[in-house]
């Protein structure tokens, strides 16, 4: 009688069963390690799509990755770099950039503004320890983290990945229209270029800075797109989806959201009105997504080959045209795009009056005139700056600025 070998039981695998979890522990250990050893790098987000497509030739999915994200990939692609020309635009077309409605909406919630309250309770400015780095680790994420839900969902609920899809289509389209309908300054700005809020430290541009200089020139393309909070609204989208497919294995990545909601406050990048703008925005786009799902069934599964190439790569090309025209829009003309200067911001226009006394404010207006030789008017503005502060560095800036004005005013006379 020969014995029967009984199959071995089958090993369970942390990424098969829970691929959320799995996919949180993975991502937090490499910031945690990021943190701790003050080693931060920069992908740029071709190069994680391109990461994205060697993954699926990895699985032997090569076929269906094709047809199911390369027009979505190039999409995203366009729309992250239309971001910066949003910008230029902005800065050309002399646009309003706002400033005061979200200070005034959350102090009319909170009393004070959480940035403010966060870094007077736990930063030091002058040392940054494991808590800043590890936050600005995992602020870099932003880009990263929806694209791995969507490869998750892709790949375990195949027959759902058309709603992230769509849903993202639409928070990323309606997200970068904000940009150009309200383009709105963050914390920091209101802080250190106008002195409207309290001292606020944007350390984790700091900590990039130091490990990688100048690094935030070449991501952060659009500084006054606060409004939505697109670093909300891409997460709290992501956790509605996965919650709908995967309810409670879904918890780990919802933590995640919850830690990018903290992190995007204390690092002065947001306002609670910009996360509330934000999180509006992904569930209003999560419910259209849904609304339309049951119509786009029946186009879902098969898409013409043809049509998915020419879309992708008219897509893909103007994205990567777009960037060009960006790099060398920023590159050519610098002063155009400063953002100590260059914008409008409307706000101190209408009320110039209740900032006569602001140094900041001042020396902001010298140079927007001055940069656009206004040369009369900029020199009023620095004098003004002058008689408001008793800095003697600000007295010397000021002082320089007069100088160089008259220099330039006077030549212009002579001419």
């Amino acid at each position: 009688m020969t014995d029967k070998l009984s199959p071995l039981p089958e090993k369970k695998s942390l990424f098969k069963n829970h691929p959320i979890t799995f996919l949180i522990i993975i991502m937090l250990s490499f910031l945690v390690i990021m943190g701790l050893f003050n080693r931060f790098f920069f992908a740029p987000k071709i190069f994680l799509l391109l990461l994205t497509i060697l993954l699926a030739l990895f699985l032997g999915k090569l076929d269906l990755f094709y047809r199911d994200w390369f027009v979505f990939l190039s999409f995203i692609y366009l729309f992250d770099t239309m971001r910066g020309t949003i910008y230029i635009l902005t800065c050309r077309l002399n646009l309003p950039v706002h400033v005061l409605y979200v200070i005034k909406g959350d102090r009319f919630l909170f009393g004070e503004i959480p940035s403010v309250t966060l870094q007077q309770a736990l930063l030091d400015p002058l040392h940054f320890t494991w808590l800043e780095k590890s936050l600005t680790a995992l602020h870099g994420t932003h880009f990263v983290a929806f694209l791995i839900v969507g490869l998750l969902i892709w790949l375990y609920r195949p027959r759902s990945f058309y709603l992230f899809r769509r849903s993202f289509y639409l928070v990323t389209f309606l997200g970068v229209l904000g940009y150009g309908i309200i383009p709105t300054a963050p914390p920091w700005i209101a802080s250190n270029f106008f002195g409207v809020l309290p001292t606020l430290t944007r350390f984790n541009a700091e900590i990039y800075n130091m490990a990688i200089p100048d690094i935030t020139s070449g991501f952060n393309t659009n500084p006054i797109a606060a409004m939505p909070s697109l670093h909300t609204a891409f997460p709290v989208l992501a956790s509605l989806i996965l919650w709908k497919l995967f309810r409670w294995k879904a918890l780990p990545f919802i933590v995640y959201t919850l830690v990018v909601l903290f992190t995007i406050i204390y690092t002065s990048d947001h306002y609670i009105v910009d996360i509330l703008a934000g999180a509006g925005l992904a569930l209003l786009c999560y419910l259209l997504a849904f609304k339309i799902r049951e119509k786009d069934k029946t186009a879902q599964a098969a898409g013409n080959t043809k049509k998915i190439f020419i879309t992708g790569i008219v897509l893909l090309a103007t994205g990567i045209s777009v960037g060009m025209y960006n790099k060398h829009e920023f590159v050519s003309f610098p002063d155009h795009y400063d953002l100590r200067y260059a914008p409008t911001y409307i706000d101190f226009f209408n009320h110039e009056p209740a900032y006569e006394q602001n140094y900041k404010v001042q020396m902001y207006f010298g140079s927007y005139y001055f940069l656009r030789k206004d040369y009369e008017k900029a020199l009023h503005y620095y004098e003004q700056a002058r008689k408001a502060t008793d800095q003697f560095v600000d007295e010397r800036l000021a002082e320089l600025r007069i100088k160089q004005t008259q220099t330039l005013l006077n030549r212009n006379r002579e001419q």
